[in-house]
């Protein structure tokens, strides 16, 4: 079947009414992680495959011996993956309803590197509920980080205005 024809399939089966903007990114995060194994890390591919995608991406912005720390402490199993903050928000969202907030995300990804920017300042914030302080880095300071969540929605909203801000 057709990727694009999957893809509109799946944004038109969700009621979008249901939760706004944030509402929505905010229970994917809650959803990514409903299903954790008894070691306590999640056993849901998509958050697997999302935690191995931040590898990569911190890889690829390290110089040649940064990259060998990073894949040495992945190897080791000292690599700390993103971990998700206890919260009292309950998933109220099935499988179908996440992967549609998730190609939401993912549709707006690898256009360009500003937008790349603003999306991983949404998933930070909404997927792996990071707090402001802990969204800074050595190029962004937490109102950089608020800027970028707010630019991210703003995209986010206006190429999906069916979905209530």
């Amino acid at each position: 079947m057709n990727t694009a024809v999957v893809k509109q399939h799946i944004l038109q089966s969700v009621d979008w009414s249901r939760f706004d903007l944030e509402g929505w990114l905010q229970q994917f995060g809650a959803w990514l992680y409903t299903n954790t194994g008894s070691s306590g890390r999640t056993v849901n591919p998509i958050a697997v495959a999302m935690d191995n995608a931040v590898k990569a991406k911190k890889s690829k912005k390290l110089n040649a011996d940064q990259q060998l720390q990073v894949i040495t402490d992945f190897l080791t199993g000292d690599y700390e993956s993103p971990k998700p903050r206890k919260t009292k928000m309950t998933c109220e969202i099935d499988d179908n309803e996440a992967r549609a907030v998730q190609r939401l995300v993912l549709d707006i990804k690898g256009q360009s590197e500003v937008l790349d920017d603003w999306m991983d300042a949404i998933i930070s914030r909404y997927f792996y509920t990071n707090s402001w302080s802990e969204m800074v880095r050595q190029d962004r300071t937490q109102n950089d980080a608020r800027s970028d969540v707010k630019c991210g929605l703003a995209v986010l909203h206006s190429r999906y205005g069916f979905i209530g801000y």
